[in-house]
């Protein structure tokens, strides 16, 4: 006699797919774990090596860094844009706006990624709460998503990626010509005498 074929047995023995849900537990539970470990670290009587002025300067130096490219970007730009100033180098003029207007995007990034290395050595030396190099790595992870959504929404990294997203705008537009950064006459070239075309008047 032949062997039913049982097909829940076949798709029991497959290994179970990542959820969603399972993705979301696991970071809540990093940033709870990062979480107790603040909590902690901040109950010790001491943090050895860690600076919280360098810290708070680390995640405001990068909101206003990208501020700053930000602005820049945007004077710049309106110089051919708006003045016609520098409109015969447009094209390198843009490309420069565009990179520099996207760098003013994750400059914010590095502020927030360069600030918890610190934070977590001083909460794991022996002074505090002693822990393993998984544990360090884990709430290092943990403390660098912490601190990206956090230097963008509240220490006004949000505003670095508004300035850089209207300074790359006005770069795309310096590109194309727009406004007074269109050239005349692009046959003729800049600093090239004009050349007059007509009949000579008979004698």
């Amino acid at each position: 006699a032949q062997a039913k074929f049982d097909r829940s047995t076949v798709f029991a023995s497959r290994p179970s797919e990542p959820k969603l849900t399972d993705i979301v537990d696991m970071v809540a539970m990093r940033s709870l774990m990062v979480a107790s470990s603040v909590a902690f670290a901040l109950a010790c009587e001491d943090l050895n090596g860690f600076d919280q002025d360098a810290y708070a300067a680390s995640l405001w130096g990068g909101s206003i860094g990208g501020m700053v490219v930000g602005v820049l970007v945007i004077v710049l730009m309106s110089l051919p844009l708006c003045c016609g100033v520098l409109k015969q180098y447009g094209k390198v003029i843009g490309a420069i706006g565009i990179f520099l207007g996207l760098l003013a995007l994750v400059i914010p990034l590095f502020g927030a990624l360069g600030s918890c290395v610190p934070f977590v050595d001083a909460a794991c030396n022996d002074a505090c709460t002693p822990c393993t190099d998984e544990e360090k790595k884990i709430w290092a992870s943990a403390c660098q998503t912490l601190g990206i959504v956090f230097v963008y929404m509240v220490v006004f990294g949000w505003a670095a990626c508004v300035l850089g997203i209207v300074g790359a705008s006005l770069a795309c537009c310096v590109c194309c010509q727009c406004c007074k950064a269109k050239l005349d006459d692009p046959t003729v070239k800049q600093g090239a005498p004009p050349v007059v075309v007509g009949t000579a008047a008979p004698a």
